[in-house]
């Protein structure tokens, strides 16, 4: 399946519109809210909005990061080091679309690296991180 930007723009200006909505609904005084149920999946009939949630977006996790002049990027070689002003104890940035959207620490799954969210911005947030770079 191929989805232009013009597409996708469009699928995410609906959805952010659905999350200012749901948003626009907790924060009416009318009564005290529920409380709120376990995170599920968006749910909805709309095709085009599953159509959306089913486009893969990059998810990083983000050690630490630094800026570097070109000249020392050169200069690297096999077994350089790289210092952060990053403590191993603060917890990782989890970045999807290249913006972040949560923390948490690194755990071993198996034989491989995992990510316990321990933080994570709103619904809506989210939604807006999927949006288009801005330059």
């Amino acid at each position: 399946m191929i989805v232009d930007q013009a597409e996708i723009d469009a699928l995410l200006a609906e959805a952010q519109g659905l999350a200012a909505e749901a948003a626009d609904e907790r924060a009416s005084p009318k009564a005290p809210p529920p409380p709120p149920p376990p995170r599920a999946p968006l749910q909805t009939d709309d095709a085009r909005l599953q159509r959306l949630l089913l486009i893969r977006v990059p998810v990083i996790v983000q050690l630490a990061a630094r800026p570097m002049p070109i000249s020392e990027v050169c200069a690297l070689s096999v077994g350089a080091i790289i210092e952060f002003d990053k403590n191993v104890e603060e917890p990782l940035d989890l970045l999807v679309n290249d913006r972040p959207i949560g923390r948490g620490v690194c755990v071993k799954v198996g034989e491989y690296f995992g990510l316990r969210v321990t933080e994570i911005c709103d619904r809506a947030d989210r939604i807006r991180s999927l949006g288009r770079q801005r330059a």
